[in-house]
């Protein structure tokens, strides 16, 4: 039987079961939807500020040398390049992991952090990769930051470069050869989010409002010298003394007509529209530093100390994105050295807060330690800072933790016992030879059982309680500290 009838329609086997499996042919993509044109290959960034210009991310870099957009992104690109960083083991093998931090640390990663860093300002940053085969293995010499200018993605998302011989398609970049950082980046946009699009305008009529400002320092800021002339000056005359005054501008000095006035005027009543411009360049000032640091009361003179500390905060949080991207395509740079060389699992790289061996990480080190911890000889010198042979050997003694909140033990409890029973019955053997010697006399003068009883009771009531209470004392205390040793 190949099927069954569904109402009128038959159904098969083949189509039930495949019905029941996911759908995988991707549905949604450029060369399905409506509109788009699958005979072009370039993919133009969907960016608003370059789409409205009709210019490529060249722009961006014109702005970059502003003041107040290098002064925030070297702030941001000092927070990166100012965290420590590690080669975390994990279920990597314990050779491999040494080797990949021998990698890591010949590589000039100061430098390649804070071109990777850049991928946050452009979008996205394209970074070569120098191979070599080297100690047996082929190993990454160098990564080299390109311009993002030169590269574009096409329909399927994959970056391409404009090389001149491979026309208006580009050529397609080799696997592995280059590491690409990029922020927030989606199939409809693989260029990334730009932060330079959100400091464009504020750059840009920053750069024309100081440009009128300074114009109009220039007219405003300086006294006006007015010259008055005779009815009889002509425009030749007139010209002269317009000279003559010119002069005195930048001299000082000036000759006239004795017929000629001079007067030199301030310029008042300008101070509303200075301020306007002021205002202005403070506002363009404040959206840089918001749209770069995420505040602007680090930067700001009437920011107090709470808002700066909140803000500081927020420029932190930044940064550990920013160190995200990073280690992403340090991570990918980590598992292509593994592929190529060694196979197996990868170890991971990761920035920390590197507390330079502190008062708080040697304490916590400690309390680790006293818990039954064993830490490394690798891990002091990594996390102190220490080098080959400064120290000899770890010695971590922590076999027996809960010693630090019991009561001591003595050495050996049968001495102590023994010590304890001897010095009781040196106490106590007076008061009991006294009872013995009186029991003595009564049983041999006792005529009968009921008689003994009787007598004993007769004789002991006059018995000294006190020296009774001393020695039920000693045994008492006895008694405590033997507990407290069997514990």
């Amino acid at each position: 039987m190949n099927g069954l009838y569904l109402g009128n329609e038959f159904v098969s086997f083949t189509e039930l079961r495949n019905s029941k499996q996911p759908h995988l042919r991707q549905i949604a993509s450029r060369s399905t939807v409506a509109g788009f044109s699958s005979l072009n290959t370039v993919l133009p960034n969907p960016d608003p500020i370059l789409k409205k210009l009709g210019k490529d991310i060249q722009v961006y870099k014109e702005i970059k040398a502003e003041a107040g957009v290098k002064g925030c992104l070297r702030r941001r690109k000092s927070a990166v390049k100012s965290k420590a960083w590690r080669i975390v083991q994990d279920e990597a093998s314990l050779e491999t992991t040494e080797r990949i931090n021998r990698i890591f640390k010949n590589l000039p990663l100061s430098r390649i952090i804070g071109a990777m860093a850049d991928a946050s300002f452009y979008g996205y940053q394209p970074c070569e990769i120098s191979w070599a085969y080297q100690d047996g293995a082929w190993l990454p010499v160098d990564i080299q930051a390109m311009p993002p200018d030169w590269f574009f993605f096409d329909s399927d998302n994959r970056l391409r470069f404009k090389d001149k011989d491979a026309g208006q398609d580009g050529l397609i970049v080799p696997e592995r050869r280059f590491l690409l950082p990029r922020q927030d980046p989606t199939y409809e946009n693989p260029y990334g989010e730009p932060d330079a699009s959100s400091v464009f305008w504020a750059t840009t009529f920053k750069l024309g409002g100081l440009d009128f400002w300074v114009r109009f320092t220039e007219k405003y800021g300086s006294p006006w010298v007015i010259g008055k002339y005779g009815k009889n000056y002509d425009i030749e005359q007139q010209q002269i003394l317009l000279d003559n005054l010119s002069s005195m501008v930048q001299d000082a000095v000036a000759v006239i007509p004795d017929n000629s006035t001079i007067e030199i005027m301030e310029a008042g009543g300008k101070s509303a529209s200075s301020d306007a411009f002021e205002k202005f360049l403070m506002f363009c000032r404040s959206e840089v530093n918001i749209a770069l640091l995420g505040q602007n009361q680090s930067t700001e003179s009437n920011s107090n100390r709470a808002s700066s500390q909140a803000g500081a905060e927020v420029a932190f949080e930044i940064a550990l994105a920013d160190c995200e991207i990073v280690a992403e395509q340090l991570q990918t740079l980590i598992n292509w050295i593994v592929d190529y060389n060694w196979g197996g699992i990868a170890p991971r790289f990761e920035f920390f807060e590197d507390s330079n061996g502190g008062l708080e990480q040697a304490q916590r080190d400690v309390a680790l330690s006293q818990a039954g911890l064993k830490l490394s000889s690798q891990y002091f010198m990594r996390e102190y800072g220490l080098q080959d042979g400064d120290i000899d050997g770890v010695h971590i003694q922590a076999d027996n933790p809960q010693q630090s909140f019991a009561e001591p033990t003595p050495k050996n409890k049968d001495d102590f016992v023994s010590k304890t029973a001897d010095e009781l019955a040196t106490h106590a053997n007076p008061y009991l030879d006294d009872m013995v010697v009186r029991l003595k006399d009564i049983v041999s003068q006792a005529q009968s059982f009921s008689e003994l009883q009787d007598s004993i009771v007769n004789a002991f009531d006059d018995l000294n309680a006190d020296e009774m209470v001393k020695v039920m004392e000693i045994a008492m205390t006895l008694a405590e500290l033997k507990g407290r040793s069997e514990i």
